[in-house]
């Protein structure tokens, strides 16, 4: 938890609302296609149940 500056309310920085997606993680998985998008939900589905926590997807801009 963390207090924010801009109205002394008290917040985890998961629930900030950004412009783009974005997270704090201790590992990430990477997928290296310079032509993929965004994971399709059966795809993410599938990721989430073999890993068994929920996942955000974000994407980088390199």
């Amino acid at each position: 938890m963390v207090t924010v500056p801009c109205c002394d309310t008290e917040t985890s920085l998961n629930e900030l609302v950004y412009d783009w997606p974005m997270g704090f993680a201790r590992f990430r998985i990477e997928v290296l296609y310079p032509n993929r998008a965004w994971l399709t939900d059966e795809e993410l589905s599938s990721l989430t149940n073999a890993l068994g926590h929920p996942l955000r997807q974000i994407l980088i801009h390199i």
